[in-house]
């Protein structure tokens, strides 16, 4: 009797199957690539979920063989009429078959994938030291036990995580030895959230004292919000090196020179497709910025035209996917955003919906990659005002002589 419930075993992995195959299309066609604000591939949200119910359904044929067999004491003395209503439901059991097959093959990988992320691979990156993070007490604290926050039972909407991390880098100058940067993105300024969160993510900017400030897009997500962002999160945000920034997608959706004039009004310095020098005691480091992907026009050579490949360079660009344009290119550190660590994460399956060709992969923290040597910050906004699982991050970072 061990038939039906493998049966129902295969139907559980079948319909995990289903959820993974619809993330994937949402996060490599419709989130992962796309230049207009209004999505072209948004009719796949409404469709793709019925055709896989449909798909689902056809299982139910198979399990109508299942209660026929199972109905019957030997198979030899099965009616005639059984046979033949058997044989009506052939066609779609041979289709609800090999999808179940096909779709529990999906669900089983996708939960193996995910232990053996989890529990098997080691996550540290070989020249990075990750320091503990400075945490800041956490708000809503209604939230009666640890566990049920392990779960997701807390909005992270607020509760700040500030990240350091030491890089480590053979050639740096002595110069920059300890060198600091802060590292801001996705801010998604909005008059729906607290003033005082952008007031305390500058004000923890501050305490950090960076030598440099860098800012990764995405600032605004509604025109209307663009003065505000420039009164909110730009008073009082200052560094040694100064300030520099490049776009994101939402701030083409909602107006690049407004953006830009808003920002370098206040002292914002953008890098888009060109590099600058750093200097320190007559040594040099570069820093250079990629357009964005989407709605930008990045031009790689341009933003390392005036860089020397044999010198320490540091990369800011909005989108990790950014990976795939540089072609052997050396990044010390490259900082992006753009994935907002996913925002909603469940847990053991961790970041969900990821707007990347390569999904979770780089959702968030280090990744090293050829010659690069990528981070991925949380980012800071949240549309819609949800975050479960994924703290908003300031991530800090101190250069090494290793």
């Amino acid at each position: 009797m061990l038939l039906r419930p493998l049966f129902l075993g295969l139907l559980l992995f079948a319909l995990l199957g289903d959820a993974r195959v619809f993330l994937f299309v949402v996060n490599r066609v419709v989130f992962g690539a796309h230049k207009e604000e209004k999505n072209p591939f948004n009719w796949l949200l409404y469709v793709l979920p019925p055709l896989l119910v449909v798909l689902t359904g056809l299982f139910w044929p198979l399990g109508r063989w299942i209660d026929h067999i199972l109905g019957n004491r030997y198979i030899s003395r099965v009616t005639p009429e059984a046979i033949e209503e058997l044989a009506t439901t052939e066609r779609l059991a041979r289709i609800g078959a090999v999808w179940m097959i096909v779709a529990a093959a999906i669900g089983i990988y996708w939960i193996l994938d995910r232990f053996r992320m989890n529990y098997l691979v080691d996550h540290s990156t070989p020249g990075t030291l990750t320091l503990a993070p400075d945490v800041i007490p956490l708000r809503n604290a209604h939230i009666p036990f640890a566990a049920l926050r392990k779960l997701g039972a807390h909005n992270d909407l607020y509760d700040i995580e500030v990240t350091h991390h030491e890089v480590m880098i053979g050639d740096l100058p002595p110069s920059f030895d300890g060198y600091r940067i802060a590292f801001l993105t996705d801010t998604h300024v909005a008059a729906f959230m607290r003033r005082g969160f952008y007031r305390e993510c500058v004000e923890r900017v501050r305490r950090f004292d960076p030598d440099l400030v860098l800012l990764g897009g995405d600032f605004v997500t509604w025109k209307r919000h663009i003065p505000l962002m420039a009164e909110v999160l730009l008073t009082g945000l200052e560094a040694k090196d100064g300030v520099f920034a490049v776009l994101g997608n939402h701030d083409y959706w909602a107006g690049s020179e407004q953006v830009r004039s808003a920002m370098s009004a206040r002292g914002v310095q953008f890098i888009i497709n060109r590099s600058v020098e750093l200097r320190r005691n007559g040594d040099v480091m570069h820093l250079a910025g990629i357009d964005e992907i989407y709605r930008g026009e990045p031009d790689v050579d341009a933003a390392f035209a005036a860089v020397d490949p044999s010198r320490p360079c540091i990369g800011l660009s909005h989108h990790p996917d950014i990976i795939d344009y540089l072609d052997g290119r050396r990044f010390d550190l490259l900082v992006c955003g753009h994935t907002h660590g996913g925002q909603i994460r469940l847990p053991f399956f961790g970041a969900i919906v990821v707007p990347s060709v390569h999904e979770s992969r780089y959702a968030s923290g280090f990744q090293r990659v050829g010659k690069v040597l990528l981070y991925v910050s949380r980012g800071l906004g949240s549309v819609p005002p949800l975050r479960i699982l994924c703290r908003p991050e300031v991530a800090t970072f101190v250069f090494r002589k290793s």
